[in-house]
């Protein structure tokens, strides 16, 4: 179930395997339940193969002191994938970009202009540009019987204009997405919140910044009911 990540940094790009039972060290329900973190090393290898599983603590990544990298499990430690650094950490978490197409909208071109004044990358390909959205979603203690706790990057929400917390927006606090009501969550893999969930999250708060009320843009969004494409 092992899967490789990759990170490129100063032009050079550093590779490593996955160690599950690295990452259980920090997270018993990986070793309780491996076959949930090979469901979720598979998917996301499948659908977001650019997400790294990294290490952390109180639900943040931390890093290698000397090299200032993510610190990921690999090679019987929890250890920077450069200098091999071992750290102690207290949960998992995924942390990676999304693309989200740049709205036409002039309300957006300010929120725009703003996020790339904040130094937030962007990629045009096919005629088409996206913006590159960090995002953090890290496991609860007993994945995956309870949600994960996904979270924009809270300088990304404030180069928008958006709040770390409100009830409008659907952000329960320091920039914490709310993608399931009380009580509906069911268990299912990380690369599955992120498209059935998360997508369709981030796509509305790019409607309000297009100047498209909060009530409008979360319509037929209240996470009472399961996401579809449209």
């Amino acid at each position: 179930m092992s899967r490789t990540h990759s990170l490129t940094t100063t032009g050079t790009t550093l590779t490593w395997q996955v160690d599950p039972a690295a990452g259980a060290t920090c997270m018993p329900w990986a070793s309780r339940d491996p076959a949930a973190l090979a469901a979720d090393l598979h998917g996301m290898a499948e659908f977001f193969p650019s997400w790294i599983l990294t290490a952390g603590h109180a639900g943040r990544p931390i890093h290698c002191s000397v090299c200032r990298l993510p610190i990921v499990p690999h090679n019987g430690a929890l250890r920077c994938p450069a200098c091999h650094t071992e750290r102690v950490a207290d949960t998992l978490l995924w942390i990676g970009q999304l693309p989200a197409i740049a709205r036409p909208e002039a309300p957006f071109a300010r929120a725009r202009n703003a996020l790339r004044a904040a130094g937030f990358a962007e990629v045009h390909t096919n005629g088409i540009d996206y913006l590159l959205v960090p995002f953090c979603i890290s496991y609860p203690s007993e994945w995956p019987n309870t949600e994960p706790t996904v979270r924009y990057a809270t300088r990304w929400l404030t180069a928008l204009g958006m709040p770390h917390y409100s009830a409008a927006h659907h952000l329960i606090g320091a920039g914490t997405a709310c993608l399931y009501a009380w009580g509906q969550w069911r268990a299912t893999t990380i690369d599955s919140v992120v498209q059935q969930r998360l997508v369709n999250h981030l796509a509305s708060l790019l409607k309000i910044a297009a100047g498209i009320p909060p009530q409008a843009a979360f319509i037929g969004r209240d996470h009472h009911q399961p996401w579809s494409p449209q």
